[in-house]
């Protein structure tokens, strides 16, 4: 009798001869499987004999202790796809929605809802698109070939295209998915024969239902390719899905990682948010909870270091840059501005506003050290408008001026999307930009003066870079700290970082304390602000 334990992270499973009489609990460890902690792991053990094979599914947690340098590849192979499916089916699809939005990262959806009072599901996503059939020519079905080529229990089929009011499956398809472990379907597009789908409990998530057939109607045009769902996200082959009552949201596989750290703090602190409200606290006082905008203001910055997207981008953030922003964390601009009026700093950019006064990116606070550029009419032969981006460091924000000009651009859609790609954390405009609608799209942080179509090239030019800028009539050097959101821009010279953000907080932790005793204790304003002595704190210094 021979037997093989298969270990299965992933369809990249691999094999470990043994025989009936070696323990698992000896085994894996040999196999660099584990270290000083408990690994949670599936494992599938397979025997043969003469005439028989037989398989067994187990899931175990151990707790062993093992030398570092017994660890091998198999144990991130094994720990990554499988230790994020667990993590993800703990969440749901609002915390997950809410920690993209904070990323800027595109995924949730709507109308795409259970068909049936169905369980939640979590997986990978297979890709197929269909669309209309052309000529008479017999044609495989659209998802056979699909369903036939899953090798591992984590696949939900993901269906785009087609046409309208027309189904995209039925009970036949659903019996077969079944019996493949395919652990359920998401259809953007219409479904028949539901109650197929309901008896052998196969999940189905689609905007509705219907009787029309697709067969002679709809064929495949793609398995395995990226596909466009909800007329605006897009989901590639091994993305990953989440999907229950509330709806479907898609995880891009690349940033599977902080998308879920981050959806575990945001669910963390809801639920404690929940439990302050069951035990009195009042509501007011609870949705005004600093430390859970702290918390979404904190992930963006970590974001843009940690991004896949901003590995690509060489130049990283200084550790003095990171210690600056930090300080800076949980701020808003008006606290800044109150601090820099204290101490007779003149910070705030005037007539700069965001690119748009709602959206994810003026739900949070940017904050990044400055990377000046200034502008100048354009020479014969005209120099650069923009190669000064590949320079630009992971979370640094952009500070151009072009001197408050509106008759011409210097940013459009080019460099919005390769700011992004670069980490950058955004950009600050004294003069105009256009093509707003990716930045809107992609919520990619742009404050300017104004938006314009006309383009910059043969007219302006870059003059200097990393000197000294104007904006909004603020003086401002390379490297001084940048604090922008939804309320507008405010510039703090990187020399007294450390006062303003002392000051700041004092000031926000007081109205903190104003709106609580206000809520709680029924308190007149007068009376609250001069108990803790608000006034003071606004009041210029010296």
């Amino acid at each position: 009798m021979h037997s093989v334990l298969q270990v299965l992270p992933d369809k990249s499973a691999f094999m470990l001869p043994t025989t009936r009489d070696v323990p698992l609990r000896i085994l894996l460890p040999i196999y660099g499987v584990f270290s000083s902690e408990a690994v949670y792991i599936r494992y599938k053990l397979t025997t043969r004999c003469k005439s028989h094979c037989y398989s067994y599914m187990f899931s175990s947690i151990f707790r062993v202790s093992f030398p570092k340098s017994v660890r091998t590849y198999s144990r991130k192979r094994m720990s990554d796809t499988t230790s994020f499916l667990d993590r993800l089916a703990a969440l749901d699809t609002n915390t997950v929605s809410d920690a993209l939005d904070v990323l800027h990262l595109r995924g949730a959806t709507y109308g795409l809802r259970p068909l049936w009072n169905c369980p939640k599901i979590v997986g990978r996503a297979s890709t197929v698109e269909v669309g209309p059939r052309i000529g008479t020519a017999p044609t495989p079905h659209p998802f056979a070939p699909t369903i036939d080529a899953v090798s591992s229990d984590d696949r939900i089929l993901v269906i785009a295209g087609g046409l309208e009011g027309v189904s995209c499956w039925g009970d036949i398809i659903a019996n077969a998915a079944k019996a493949k472990g395919i652990r359920g379907t998401v259809i953007d597009g219409v479904c028949r024969d539901i109650d197929g789908s309901v008896e052998v409990q196969y999940p189905l998530y689609g905007r509705a239902v219907t009787m029309i057939s697709g067969r002679s109607r709809i064929v495949s045009v793609s398995a395995g390719k990226p596909v466009r769902v909800c007329g605006g996200v897009t989901v590639e082959q091994d993305d990953y899905v989440i999907a229950d009552a509330c709806g479907t949201v898609f995880v891009p596989a690349a940033h599977i990682s902080i998308v879920l750290s981050l959806a575990e703090q945001i669910n963390n602190r809801e639920s404690q948010m929940v439990e302050a409200v069951r035990s009195g606290q009042t509501v007011s006082a609870v949705m005004r909870d600093s430390r859970f905008e702290q918390l979404r203001q904190e992930t963006v910055s970590a974001a843009a270091a940690a991004s896949p997207l901003s590995q690509e981008n060489p130049r990283k953030a200084s550790a003095e840059d990171q210690k600056l922003v930090g300080l800076l964390r949980g701020l808003d601009s008006p606290a800044v501005s109150d601090a820099l009026d204290s101490l007779g700093i003149a910070g705030q950019a005037w007539g700069i506003q965001p690119l748009s006064s709602s959206g994810p990116s003026n739900r949070r606070v940017t904050v990044g050290p400055a990377f000046t550029v200034r502008y100048v009419p354009a020479s014969d032969p005209p120099g650069s408008v923009g190669d000064f981006l590949d320079d630009v460091a992971v979370g640094d924000v952009v500070v151009i001026d072009n001197s408050s000009r509106t008759d011409c651009t210097v940013w459009g859609d080019i460099m919005t999307h390769y700011a992004a790609l670069r980490g950058i954390a955004g950009t600050v405009i004294d003069g105009v930009c256009r093509d707003v609608d990716l930045a809107l799209e992609e919520g990619y942080p742009l404050y300017t003066a104004g938006r314009w179509m006309r383009t910059g090239k043969d007219r302006v030019q870059v003059g200097e870079v990393n000197g000294p800028v104007g904006i909004g009539k603020v003086r401002v050097e390379s490297r001084d700290i940048v604090v922008a959101d939804s309320n507008g821009v405010v510039i703090i010279p990187r020399n007294r970082v450390r006062e303003v953000a002392e000051l700041a907080r004092k000031i926000s932790e007081s109205e903190a304390q104003i709106r609580e005793l206000l809520t709680k204790r029924g308190a007149t304003l007068a009376d609250t602000r001069r108990q803790l002595g608000y006034h003071t704190l606004q009041r210029r210094r010296g």
